[in-house]
């Protein structure tokens, strides 16, 4: 499976205000902005591999859906969850500009939570480099990329254009008949579990 762009742009700015712990990134499958399964306007959803196994993950879970932006989550077969949320209004310029592909038009603040965001979770790994460098390349229209770009594609990009691609809004559609979803089994949380750490 392919990262969508959303991941990239996207799930850091939401991660401020759900607190996505580093530990469990490994568990995001993708991300998506679009619904086939109702109409969610101005969120996210998160594709994630779920163990019940695992109970720090469960209480990980458990905070999720306490949190004033979470929407709705549906169980997908093969142990995935879809949690969705509603986008932080604060970045709604941001959600917005992503979707027409305009992500130099990103806040400063913005753009600096994206870059600390992975550079957090890719701590110590030498191979996040040029995916780290090429997200800051991108978000502030780095000349250095675009001579890249112009040489490699033997064209001339013009000062306005961006240094990425507009977001496949297909490939950004989590689609129910790609998933099959357990619509009749009901996730059991034992709320006392938590009760007793809060």
């Amino acid at each position: 499976m392919v990262n969508n762009k959303s991941k990239t742009y996207l799930l850091p700015l939401l991660s401020e205000l759900v607190g996505f712990e580093k530990r469990f990134h490994k568990n995001i499958v993708n991300t998506y902005i679009e619904f086939s399964c109702g109409n969610y306007d101005n969120c996210i959803g998160i594709l994630q591999d779920f163990s019940f196994k695992n109970p720090d993950y469960t209480s990980y879970e458990h905070r999720f859906i306490k949190n004033s932006l979470f929407r709705e989550l549906k169980d997908i077969e093969d142990n995935q969850v879809l949690y969705i949320f509603d986008f932080p209004e604060e970045y709604l310029h941001e959600y917005n500009c992503f979707k027409k592909g305009q992500y130099s038009r990103f806040g400063i603040d913005a753009k600096e939570l994206i870059l600390e965001y992975f550079a957090h979770v890719y701590k110590d790994n030498m191979n996040a480099i040029p995916f780290l460098m090429k997200t800051k390349q991108v978000l502030f229209k780095d000349q250095k990329l675009k001579r890249q770009m112009e040489k490699k594609l033997v064209v001339k990009i013009e000062d306005s254009a961006e240094l990425a691609g507009v977001p496949n809004l297909e490939a950004e559609m989590f689609d129910t008949l790609k998933y099959k979803t357990n619509e009749n089994k009901e996730k059991q949380i034992d709320n006392n579990i938590f009760d007793s750490k809060e």
